[in-house]
């Protein structure tokens, strides 16, 4: 028995020392990994510069340079016309008389007004020179003297005004006469013999015949962009015929009307006449603008257009301003250049910041 015992010490000492060493043997349990960052994939493209040089073709319409509506300084009955549509006129001949019964009257009693003076000029005139000589004689008073000069120069500036009163008469009587300024066709006759004409009322249209021009009107914003003494290009819409032009002059847009320019011709044909519709083709440059495709342009709902740029790997939400469609690009214009990537897929639900995954 106590052999038994002192055999079984060693061995359980044994076992006891080749616990720890089995023990380092047993799986452990691992620690928990690190999350990992959610990448989203999306496909980029380039940002582009695209020159904004465009031609329009606006519609216009052909006039005289020259042109004029002439009316009557007073008002009446149109007494008589003496010229017919599309007739040619001169300068300084009769176009229409007025009927005024005012007119007449009105110079009749100017001219009487100067006949009567004139008899009281000779009567102060005479006056004045028998008082001088009384007064040299000593038979007359210096009073008398001073008061017969003082209504002899006083006769006298009367008759002026009342001559100037018959120099406004007649030129009123004369103005009952409408006459040609300048050589030109009747383009339109506005009122009939007869009717009744307001001062400055007008009678008809006059048109030059050798100066041409056209009149268009200029979209909105683009009277900034364009120079004067742009050359352009002139076609007629019937007969496609063509002709060069210069941009003369470009005014400046109302309250509800557009801004006109006007289109001088250099050499029309015999064809090109006042009223001719036209197209004009006009070149609008502006400095070359920023462009991405259209679908890198994100509008959330909430009024801020935007577009996601891509630097370091990760997505950057960049506010911008859309313009003009280019193709199947876009006008841009924010804090973006030329060159830079911006998403064009995958960005629905992409947030600023997020880190992306370029596909190819």
């Amino acid at each position: 028995m106590a052999r038994m015992h002192a055999s079984f010490t060693p061995r359980l000492a044994a076992a006891l020392l080749a616990l720890p060493l089995a023990a380092c043997d047993l799986p452990t349990l691992d620690a928990p990994p690190a999350p990992t960052e959610h990448v989203t994939p999306v496909r980029v493209a380039e940002v582009g510069r695209a020159d904004t040089a465009r031609e329009l073709r606006l519609p216009g319409v052909v006039r005289a340079v020259r042109r004029a509506e002439p009316a009557f300084l007073h008002s009446g009955h149109l007494a008589e016309r003496f010229v017919a549509r599309g007739e040619r006129v001169a300068a300084g001949q009769r176009l229409a008389s007025l009927r005024n019964p005012a007119l007449a009257p009105s110079l009749a009693a100017a001219e009487a007004r100067v006949r009567e003076l004139d008899e009281r000029l000779l009567q102060a005139e005479a006056d004045f020179e028998r008082a001088r000589e009384l007064h040299a004689r000593g038979l007359a008073s210096a009073e008398l003297l001073d008061r017969t000069l003082a209504e002899r120069n006083a006769t006298r500036q009367a008759r002026v005004q009342a001559q100037a009163r018959v120099t406004e008469a007649r030129e009123q009587f004369a103005d009952a006469v409408l006459r040609a300024p300048f050589d030109a066709v009747v383009s339109d006759l506005l009122v009939e013999p007869g009717d009744f004409v307001a001062a400055g009322q007008p009678v008809l249209v006059l048109a030059g015949e050798n100066e041409l021009e056209v009149v268009l009107q200029l979209p909105e914003g683009m009277a900034q962009r364009l120079l004067p003494d742009s050359p352009v290009e002139v076609r007629a819409v019937a007969s496609g015929a063509r002709v060069r032009g210069q941009l003369r002059e470009i005014g400046v847009a109302r309250a509800g009307r557009p801004a006109p320019a006007v289109v001088v011709l250099e050499a029309p044909g015999p064809d090109w006449e006042p009223g001719l519709s036209v197209h004009v083709g006009v070149t609008e440059s502006s400095p070359p603008a920023l462009t991405v495709p259209l679908g890198a342009v994100l509008d959330p709902g909430t009024g801020q257009t935007r577009v996601f740029r891509v630097a370091d790997g990760r997505a950057e939400a960049v506010p911008i301003a859309a313009g003009r469609l280019v193709g199947a690009r876009v006008e841009v214009r924010g804090a973006l250049e030329a060159g830079e990537l911006v998403v064009i897929a995958g960005h629905q639900q992409l947030l600023d910041g997020e880190a992306v995954r370029i596909l190819p």
